[in-house]
């Protein structure tokens, strides 16, 4: 049904062993796919441990640039899209999101049946547009004619935690050459409801931990994915220093850097 896939980054490898030890093992999904982006030693020697005693479950294919430099998010993000062939179902975490241990297979199940009904489902948030991004969105092929305008507010999955139908994220060819690091989860919002799509919320199935989610209280010990674990602090820099949202200043803020690196491809399978 799903396939799985995560970036892990940089010298943080407490969040990748937390967030893959809570992913072992599942008959809900078709294969993981794991984006190894200017890691540390420690992390890249866990992460092909992990595969290994894994890949008997399902396949593992792991993806780095030659040098192992900070590539971005979605530069690495739209390689592990693309190739091999990926499943119906996208299942996404960053790398401060992980499954609670009492998830088990009624979560896989609800995590399923809602990915059914909707073309993204996710804990929905809402930002205002920012600086000229609603004059960019007008230009772009996948507009529809839906307003949007300097007043406009995004309502989106946030990105720590998501599922989409990947026929619908191949059509419209996301992640965008334009996005590195910032807005790419708004933008497929506006990209959502300008082709008529639809966003659903996976209802007692997630906790966000994000600043004005966490006012609200946090519950452990229940069947839930954990969203955004690591809050403001948990922005770790991936994106270039000074990076502003996609398209902010208009269609040419952001350089297409997506096929600037050589990737390698690492696969696991029996």
């Amino acid at each position: 049904m799903f396939s799985v896939c995560t970036i892990l980054y940089g010298y943080y490898f407490h969040l990748g062993e937390k967030l893959l030890s809570s992913l072992e093992r599942n008959a809900h999904v078709k294969d993981f796919r794991i984006g190894l982006n200017a890691v540390c030693e420690r992390t890249l020697d866990y992460v092909h441990g992990w595969a290994a005693n894994n890949m008997a479950a399902q396949p593992i294919f792991l993806f780095q640039e030659e040098g192992n430099s900070n590539v971005g998010k979605y530069p690495l993000m739209r390689q592990m899209f693309r190739f091999p062939e990926i499943g119906k179902q996208i299942m996404w975490f960053d790398d401060d999101s992980y499954l609670d241990a009492a998830a088990g297979t009624a979560w896989w199940d609800g995590a399923k049946n809602c990915a059914k009904r909707h073309t993204q489902v996710g804990a929905v948030h809402t930002i205002m547009q920012r600086g000229k991004q609603f004059e960019a969105i007008a230009q772009q092929p996948w507009y529809n004619r839906k307003p949007v305008n300097s007043r406009h507010r995004f309502r989106f999955a946030t990105g720590g935690w998501w599922t989409a139908k990947s026929e619908f994220l191949a059509t419209w060819d996301y992640p965008f050459l334009d996005i590195h690091h910032n807005g790419g989860d708004s933008m497929l919002g506006e990209l959502i409801r300008q082709r008529n799509g639809s966003i659903g919320s996976y209802a007692g199935g997630m906790q966000c931990h994000c600043e004005s989610c966490s006012r609200r209280g946090i519950s452990y010990g229940k069947p839930v994915v954990h969203i955004n674990v690591g809050g403001r602090a948990g922005r770790r820099g991936i994106g270039v220093k000074g990076e502003k949202y996609v398209w902010s200043d208009g269609l040419t803020s952001q350089p297409a850097t997506h096929q600037n690196f050589n990737l390698k491809v690492y696969r696991y399978e029996v």
